[in-house]
């Protein structure tokens, strides 16, 4: 009988699965054959542009939309990937994106102490190459992170990035349209991001909320600043659909989105000024200017990539590649990420809107599509937590992030999940595989501040190359044993009343390679997360911010290239440290002061150069002579 049921639910996931993936690939080679065979029909590109932004992601399309606030400036965003199809929005179709051509589908280099359940060691880097960037792959999750993330992040006398000062950009970014709109004090209602409640959620969402509450952990608003404890996500939708901010380009036309355009390298005059970019399109290179700035926001993987194929990075390293070094800056160091373990490692027997009986039913679909509502708005994530481990000192922000998902990696018969994952066929088959037709739920533990840095180097001189990525995940002892400590808490979190009443059980299995072990002590654990290492998707911190005598930081805290004139990294990368949640919505933060940032710049430069004309004009040589 297992088997018939394992064989119906692999043959269903596979079925949609496949529907879905050759939808994307004719989307896909519509928008490409559309783009050539209208080129001619194309309003033709000028020579320059006030601005370019490189990458239509979330930072990258919310500074252009914000620059274009002012008619009288031009735009140019150039794109690497291509639109999206409104299929792309429904949010329980997140994962059926990666490994599609709207991922660069990047991959991590082997790591020596961490991801031994996945292939070769490998971890598998989703990236969104498609307008609305990762923002148009991620799991829609609004977390802004806690106070003292921030507190510790430079501040000068040019730029403040304290949590106050942070705060407004947090509420300006932000349309509130959940249980917390009448909350003024900490969340904006005008803003161009939706932030809505969820649609729908489990049983098994409920009691993890509630189980947390049983361990003296207050059910709150995790995005109030200061927050430690549970609460049940909001998620940047709207009317239940994923919302991404590249929807804002289409409503301004001082703004030109070319998208296919893959840049290569910024031009540099004199290895100081930004000038403009060349960039990839249609089977030729093509060079265009820019009057007043480039603003690099391809994100944490690109912008590091692209800086150093310009001759901005490490000197020996770009070098090495042929290419002539014109600022020496520690480019692509200072890798972040945020590893995560803990799928399906409870069973259940609660329901679930991630089952296999969605998917075959029409009338979910007709629901989605006519009403905005049903288990297709899932975004699979329904409760977050933030706490402390033992580990954390009392000054210190949460250290340990919970997602849960009423979902696991056995849930899809490895249809989806575990190719995109990447887990190799002995984890598969002798853990996960058993779990297949059962309900399951994962309850994943994420390390919030790892201590383990990482790098983005350049595979070669060539721009198509993708990147050396080493996030050298667990190479210092204390960031597996802050997660197995992680572990242990979802371990007395399962053994609450409330996770009782949905007869909710830790997944008792041994994990493969960790039977010599004591299930379930500190030492099972650490094998444990040693094997099921994952990245939360939040890569940052390659184009670090920093004060003027940090000799690892890259950008200022205008966000300015160092030694540079006119460039500016406006994405991730640029983030010094990681915050204690999701990213997306710090990226969000960044992009509205990024805004402000460069129109002031911009603003001064002008009202210095008049002030300089009327100092040497006739009328006032006297002062000057």
């Amino acid at each position: 009988m297992f088997y018939l049921n394992y064989c119906y639910i692999l043959f269903v996931y596979s079925f949609c699965a496949g529907i879905f993936t050759v939808f994307i690939y004719l989307h896909q080679t519509a928008d490409i054959l559309s783009a050539w065979l209208l080129r001619d029909f194309e309003q033709p590109l000028n020579l320059s542009y006030d601005y370019i932004v490189v990458g239509a992601g979330t930072a990258g399309s919310l500074v252009a939309a914000r620059l274009a606030e002012d008619a009288d400036v031009s735009v140019l965003v150039l794109e690497a990937g291509g639109a999206p199809s409104p299929l792309f929005d429904i949010p329980l179709a997140a994962p059926m994106l990666q490994l599609t051509p709207y991922d660069w589908q990047y991959k991590t280099e082997p790591q020596s102490g961490a991801c031994f359940g996945l292939n070769d060691k490998v971890s598998p880097w989703p990236r969104g190459k498609i307008l609305g960037g990762s923002g148009r792959l991620n799991y829609m999750v609004y977390l802004r992170g806690h106070r003292n993330d921030y507190d510790t992040w430079p501040s000068d006398e040019n730029e403040h990035w304290s949590y106050n000062e942070v705060l407004r950009y947090f509420k300006k970014s932000e349309k509130q349209y959940g249980r917390f709109k009448k909350n003024t004090n900490s969340h904006g209602t005008a803003g161009v991001m939706p932030v809505s409640d969820l649609l729908i959620r489990s049983e098994f969402s409920a009691a993890v909320v509630s189980a947390g509450e049983e361990l003296g952990y207050g059910r709150v608003d995790l995005n109030s600043g200061n927050a430690t404890g549970f609460m049940e996500v909001q998620t940047m939708t709207r009317n239940g659909s994923r919302f991404s901010t590249d929807q804002l380009l289409s409503a301004r036309n001082n703004i030109r989105v070319l998208t296919h355009a893959h840049v290569m390298r910024v031009l540099l005059k004199k290895g100081y000024e930004a000038k403009g970019v060349e960039y990839w399109r249609g089977g030729g290179s093509h060079i265009v200017k820019a009057k007043k700035g480039v603003i690099l926001s391809a994100g944490t993987v690109a912008t590091p990539q692209i800086l150093m194929l310009s001759g901005i990075g490490p000197k020996k390293h770009i070098q090495s590649h042929k290419i002539k070094s014109v600022n020496n800056l520690p480019v692509g160091d200072n890798l972040l990420d945020h590893v995560t373990t803990g799928l399906d490692i409870i069973t259940l027997n609660s329901s679930s809107p991630i089952w296999h009986t969605t998917m075959t039913n029409p009338m979910y679909a007709l629901d989605y599509f006519l009403n905005s509502n049903g288990p297709f708005t899932s975004p699979g994530c329904e409760s977050a937590a933030l706490i402390k481990t033992s580990l954390a000192k009392a000054a210190d922000p949460p250290d340990i992030q919970i997602m849960s998902f009423p979902a696991g990696l056995s849930t899809d018969a490895g249809v989806v999940l575990r190719r995109a994952m990447g887990f190799n066929q002995l984890l598969w088959k002798k853990y996960f595989s058993n779990l297949v037709g059962k309900s399951v739920g994962s309850l994943l533990v994420a390390l919030l501040h790892p201590k383990s840095k990482g790098t983005i180097r350049l595979r070669s001189s060539n721009p198509f190359d993708p990147p050396v990525i080493n996030p050298n995940y667990l190479k210092h002892p204390d960031d597996l044993l802050t997660l197995s400590k992680g572990m242990e808490f979802i371990d007395k979190l399962i053994k609450t009343k409330a996770m009782r009443k949905v007869n909710g059980e830790l997944n008792e299995q041994p994990l493969p390679g960790c039977e010599s072990f004591q299930f379930a002590t500190i030492s099972y654990w650490a094998c444990y997360v040693r094997h099921m290492t994952l990245t939360a998707y939040h890569p940052v911190g390659t184009s670090k911010m920093g004060l003027k005598n940090d000799p690892t930081a890259v950008v200022d805290t205008t966000l300015r290239v160092r030694n540079t004139n006119r460039l500016f990294v406006v994405d991730a990368s640029v983030m010094p440290t990681l915050t204690s949640g999701n990213i997306n919505s710090v990226v969000l933060m960044i992009a509205e002061k990024a805004a402000d940032i460069i129109k002031r710049i911009w603003y001064l430069q002008q009202a210095h150069c008049h002030i300089t004309d009327i100092l040497l004009s006739p009328k006032y040589s006297h002062v000057i002579s």
